[in-house]
């Protein structure tokens, strides 16, 4: 019968070989999965979108045959405690760098590089049109997003020319349209202040100045400018259009303004709809055939050539005005000539 020293050094020789088997195992299993892809390299431009999970990651870098294992990285990142603080943004990596080299990379704030997304809103279009747009560019996840950032009373505090508007009329008409460039980690609110500050840029305030002059105040103006803007489409009769409306104001005449209808009837897939005579005689806060002067606030968001032309009206007795059809008005004074031009344009 073995001595019972011999069986004890017998099971601490096996022990130790299998414990030796497990860390060399370790040791090549970590080794390969730790090692490059492709010795040779590869430069491979990688994007960490905002908010974007470990495992998110880890698949598209393993597709991108960055990484041997996502498994692996996620294993290393959890580790070190790198999950918080993966950079959002380009980072250029290589299919020469090892795993641990790539996290390294990825938590490098000097390493990432900012996208940046370029995006068009043009003039007249409505905020929810803008949010539109920038879901598209994968800016903002929805369009509630969008709008309850405009609605943040921060912005008073921070803009002086909003201080005339009512806070329930969110920020219609001061989202100033332009091509701008935003960074791809950009919040809602970070693009409103941009939009914003772009207005209080364009709009100085020496222009601003002239609505009191008119016996308006900016709110009105802007206002005022919207509905030309939706109207004008030759650039020469904005500031005519602009006076219909001014007249009509002095009158104590109701606009008749069909673009505040459509503004209120406007629902996505179709903001501007074509109006019926039903939608005319529908009560609504921003129907100008039923409730006289302004509406509560702007319609859509004019541009600087709208602004303009609300400042400074062309000098006319114009009360009226009906489309050619070839995108130009027909201007009459009296509603005998707008009828007449009625008959012979529609």
């Amino acid at each position: 019968m073995p001595q019972p020293s011999r069986q004890i050094a017998v099971i601490a020789s096996v022990a130790i070989l299998a414990i030796s088997i497990v860390f060399v195992t370790q040791r090549i299993l970590t080794h390969y999965l730790n090692s490059a892809q492709d010795e040779a390299g590869r430069e491979v431009a990688f994007v960490v979108e905002q908010d974007e999970s470990v495992n998110s990651i880890a698949t598209r870098l393993h597709a991108s045959e960055l990484i041997r294992s996502p498994s692996y990285f996620r294993f290393l990142v959890g580790l070190s405690g790198d999950d918080q603080d993966i950079v959002a943004g380009e980072h250029t990596l290589d299919t020469s760098m090892t795993t641990s080299k790539i996290i390294d990379t990825l938590t490098s704030e000097d390493a990432a590089s900012i996208q940046e997304v370029t995006v068009q809103f043009i003039e007249g279009w409505r905020s929810e049109q803008y949010a539109e747009v920038l879901i598209e560019a994968g800016l903002i996840a929805t369009v509630d997003d969008f709008m309850n950032a405009t609605r943040l009373a921060r912005w008073n505090n921070e803009f002086d020319f909003l201080h005339t508007r009512p806070s329930s009329v969110g920020l219609e008409g001061y989202l100033f349209p332009d091509t701008y460039s935003f960074r791809t980690d950009s919040t809602p609110e970070d693009i409103i202040s941009i939009l914003l500050q772009t207005f209080d840029d364009r709009v100085p305030f020496e222009l601003r100045s002239g609505a009191a002059a008119i016996g308006l105040t900016l709110h009105q103006t802007i206002t005022l400018a919207s509905i030309v803007e939706r109207e004008a489409a030759v650039e020469d009769e904005r500031p005519v259009i602009s006076s219909v409306y001014t007249n009509r104001i002095i009158a104590n005449m109701p606009l008749q303004a069909d673009p505040t209808v459509q503004y209120e009837h406007g629902v996505a897939g179709d903001w501007w709809p074509v109006l019926t005579p039903e939608d005319l005689r529908r009560d609504g806060r921003y129907n100008t055939y039923l409730n006289p002067n302004l509406p509560p606030g702007p319609i859509c968001n004019p541009g600087l050539a709208s602004i303009e032309a609300a400042l400074d009206p062309t000098d006319t007795d114009f009360l009226f005005f009906v489309a050619t059809g070839d995108g130009s008005h027909a201007f009459a004074t009296t509603f005998d000539e707008h009828q007449r031009n009625i008959e012979q344009y529609r």
